[in-house]
C-alpha cells in the first residue's frame, strides 16, 4: 500500500478482546507502521489499539438489551460515525454480531473491506442470517473446522484458521491425573467453571457451590475449586455463593488452566471454556441455564442443533453430559454430577475422546490461528482475491 493502513477492529466482551489483542500483535508484525483503532477493551489498548469505544466492561448487560436498547443505540451511532471519518482500510469485527453486523453494514457504506474474525454461530442459532453475513463480509476467517464449508456451501467467502485458543494453551501433562485413583480413594480435584460474565456467574455459581459442598460431604478426600479468570469475577463469585462454604471448596485467580491440568472432572458452563476442559482430557457436565419462558418463546424455535455443547458438535454426537437447557435445580444438576462421577468405565473412555476431538483446532507451529488470520486480512486489505478451493 501507498500509506501506512489503518485497521478497524471492533469486540464487544472480554473474550473478543483478547483475541482481537493477539490479532493486533499478528498484524503489527506484518504491518509495523499500521494504525490500529476501533471498539476495544483492556487487551487491545494494551496492544496499541486507539479506543474509540469500550464495551467490554458492559457485556453482561447483553443478557438484558431490551433494558438498555438505548444506550447500545448511542454507541453504535457514534462508532459508526467515527467509522465515516477514519474510513479505515480494512473492518475486522470480532464476534458479537448485535454490534459488529451494524458496523460491517457501516464499513460497506463506505467502502471499507470487511474480514469478520470469529464469526457469529449462524449454523446454531440464525441460519437465515447467512446471507446477511455473505451481504457484508469480504471474508470470514472461521475457527471451527465445519465451519468453513457450511458457510462456503451458502455463498459466504471463508476460510478456516485454526483456533486461537490453542494458540497460547500448553500441552496437558503426562500423566494425567489418576482417574482411577480419584474413583477409588475418592480423592477427587473438581473444577467448577460457572462462567466469566457477571450473569453467568450469578446463573450458575450457587448451584455449582451447592454441588461442591455436597461432594466433599459425599468424599471425605474431595476438593473442588472455583478459577475465576479475574479478580472482579471472583468477587461476584463471593457475593454469590457467599462464605459458608466447604472448607474443601477453594476459589483461585488467573490459575484456570493449572486447576483444569489437576482434575478428574469438571462442571462447565457452555462456552469455549469447555474446549480447556476437553484439551486437558477432563470429563465434564456441561450446563446453560435458560428460564423456562425464555426457551418456550425463543430457544426451542431458533436453536438448530441436535447438541449444544461445542465438544459435542465437534464430534458430532454425544461425548459429554449436556443439562442445556438448565433450569436451576440444585439437585437435578447434583444427582447427575454423582451419577457421571461414578462411572468410571466411562470416565476412563472420554478422556482421550476428548483430546481427540480438539486436537485439530491447534495450526501446526510454526505457525498460529492468529498469525493465519492476520495473512487473511492482508489480502483483504489488499483487494487480493482469496483462492476457494
Amino acid at each position: 500500500m501507498s500509506h501506512p493502513p489503518t485497521i478497524f477492529l471492533s469486540a464487544a466482551e472480554a473474550s473478543g478482546d483478547e483475541h482481537a489483542a493477539n490479532l493486533i500483535r499478528a498484524l503489527r508484525q506484518r504491518l509495523p507502521d499500521a494504525r490500529f483503532v476501533g471498539v476495544a477493551g483492556d487487551r487491545m489498548a494494551e496492544a496499541g489499539c486507539e479506543v474509540v469505544a469500550d464495551l467490554t466492561k458492559r457485556a453482561s448487560m447483553l443478557g438484558g438489551p431490551i433494558l438498555r436498547v438505548g444506550y447500545y443505540y448511542r454507541q453504535v451511532r457514534r462508532i459508526q460515525r467515527a467509522m465515516r471519518q477514519i474510513e479505515p482500510d480494512v473492518h475486522v469485527p470480532v464476534d458479537s454480531p448485535a454490534l459488529n453486523w451494524h458496523l460491517a453494514a457501516t464499513a460497506r457504506e463506505i467502502g471499507t473491506p470487511v474480514m469478520y474474525y470469529i464469526a457469529p454461530q449462524v449454523w446454531a442459532w440464525a441460519p437465515g442470517r447467512v446471507k446477511k453475513m455473505a451481504a457484508l463480509t469480504d471474508q470470514v476467517a472461521c475457527i471451527l473446522p465445519f465451519e468453513e464449508r457450511y458457510l462456503r456451501d451458502r455463498g459466504v467467502r471463508a476460510t478456516y484458521v485454526g483456533h486461537p485458543l490453542f494458540d497460547t494453551l500448553e500441552p496437558a501433562p503426562t500423566p494425567a491425573p489418576d482417574i482411577m485413583d480419584a474413583w477409588a480413594t475418592g480423592a477427587w480435584q473438581v473444577a467448577m467453571l460457572p462462567g466469566s460474565r457477571p450473569s453467568e456467574i450469578r446463573n450458575h455459581a450457587p448451584a455449582m457451590a451447592y454441588v461442591a459442598e455436597r461432594i466433599c460431604r459425599r468424599w471425605p478426600k474431595a476438593r473442588c475449586t472455583f478459577p475465576m479468570g479475574s479478580p472482579e469475577s471472583a468477587e461476584i463469585l463471593a457475593k454469590v455463593i457467599g462464605s459458608r462454604t466447604h472448607e474443601r471448596v477453594g476459589v483461585t485467580v488467573g490459575r484456570t488452566r493449572e486447576v483444569l491440568a489437576g482434575s478428574h472432572f469438571a462442571v462447565a458452563v457452555s462456552g469455549t471454556v469447555t474446549l480447556e476442559v476437553a484439551h486437558f482430557g477432563v470429563p465434564m457436565i456441561v450446563i446453560y441455564r435458560l428460564s423456562r419462558l425464555t426457551y418456550a418463546l425463543v430457544g426451542r424455535w431458533i436453536i438448530n442443533t441436535p447438541h449444544l455443547s461445542l465438544v459435542n458438535i465437534l464430534a458430532g454426537r454425544k461425548i459429554v453430559h449436556e443439562m442445556m437447557p438448565w433450569y436451576g435445580s440444585k439437585r437435578r444438576l447434583l444427582e447427575m454430577t454423582v451419577e457421571v462421577m461414578n462411572e468410571l468405565g466411562y470416565l476412563l473412555e472420554v478422556r482421550q475422546q476428548l483430546q481427540d476431538i480438539v486436537r485439530p483446532l491447534r495450526v501446526p507451529p510454526p505457525d498460529t490461528a492468529c498469525g493465519r488470520a492476520a495473512d487473511l486480512g492482508l489480502q483483504v486489505m489488499q483487494k487480493r482475491p482469496v483462492v476457494q478451493e
